[in-house]
């Protein structure tokens, strides 16, 4: 269990990534960006707050 937990965070820079590559398409790199964190960290606490109730 412990991996998944490590594994977890690197949902942020996931999404991070998948908005700047929609951003360098759209020529709207910055804000494409910002979207792509904002959801990367939305998914993240998500993710953890499920995982701490299961436990």
């Amino acid at each position: 269990m412990a991996k998944k937990k490590k594994n977890l965070f690197l949902i942020v820079p996931g999404f991070l990534f998948i908005g700047l590559a929609i951003g360098i398409q759209t020529k709207e790199l910055f804000k494409q960006a910002a979207v792509g964190l904002i959801v990367g960290l939305i998914v993240y606490f998500f993710l953890r707050y499920r995982n701490n109730l299961n436990k």
